[in-house]
């Protein structure tokens, strides 16, 4: 993998991001997100002009771009399958031979590359891992050109729970709906760091929880629908939990 170089370190590969200590990191993703939810009624709207999402049966499908190079990116419904194997294939005009998808497993990424000849990811184990709504992956597209991939499932509903463990992980939101993170539950405490990555400049920018103000400093950005983001939490494993429904978007 080629080296990605951030303010003050070099990401050579993924894999060493996280051996290399605190850090000045910067990122953002534009992604033209667009969900059609199908419905039959009356519609509610759960997410920014940018990237909305429309339902009452809570059922469609959500296009996002992918940059040439690597995105961070999550996966914004509930599919039939929610594999590496099966989300990431639905990319317009082909997937191109030699993408790749990183799942961060146990401390260190986990690649399931895409095979044109076969037709699919492999090896099968990286491909079979699965890619739930609250959780992200790095996704490398070797283009110069944008992609677009469509992901195709249900919105959650009703009480969700995204487990945060200690140290870093990667987190989106469970709802298909652009918002700050705070602002929908994300629990927080001092020193808890939230890196935002760009596929634009490949890039990361750091919040970080100060609990004397009690305050993120900077104030947390709106996170895009189908935009992940690294976490590192400095406390106990925690839950970041909410309940939602499509005909009360709050």
């Amino acid at each position: 993998m080629p080296s990605k170089k951030c303010s003050n370190f070099s990401l050579t590969p993924l894999a060493h991001f996280f051996s290399l200590g605190t850090h000045t990191v910067k990122y953002i993703i534009q992604m033209k997100t667009k969900a059609l939810l199908l419905a039959a009624a009356a519609v509610a709207a759960v997410a920014s002009a940018q990237a909305q999402v429309y339902s009452v049966n809570a059922v469609g499908y959500v296009n996002t771009t992918l940059k040439g190079g690597f995105n961070l990116v999550s996966n914004p419904l509930t599919a039939a399958d929610n594999t590496i194997g099966n989300l990431f294939k639905n990319i317009q005009g082909g997937v191109p031979g030699g993408t790749t998808v990183y799942k961060f497993v146990n401390g260190g990424f986990s690649p399931a590359v895409w095979d044109d000849l076969d037709n699919k990811y492999s090896p099968d184990a990286a491909a079979a891992l699965t890619v739930l709504p609250g959780e992200g992956v790095f996704v490398f597209v070797p283009s110069t050109t944008d992609k677009v991939l469509t992901f195709v499932g249900e919105v959650p509903q009703g009480q969700t729970t995204t487990p945060i463990p200690r140290g870093f992980s990667i987190k989106a939101s469970v709802v298909p709906q652009a918002a700050k993170p705070d602002a929908i539950g994300l629990p927080a405490a001092g020193g808890d760091t939230l890196y935002r990555y760009s596929a634009t400049t490949k890039g990361y920018t750091p919040y970080v929880f100060d609990d004397l103000d009690n305050k993120w400093s900077p104030d947390l950005p709106v996170i895009g629908v189908g935009e992940a983001f690294f976490y590192f939490r400095v406390g106990p494993a925690t839950d970041w939990t909410r309940t939602f429904s499509v005909n009360n978007p709050t």
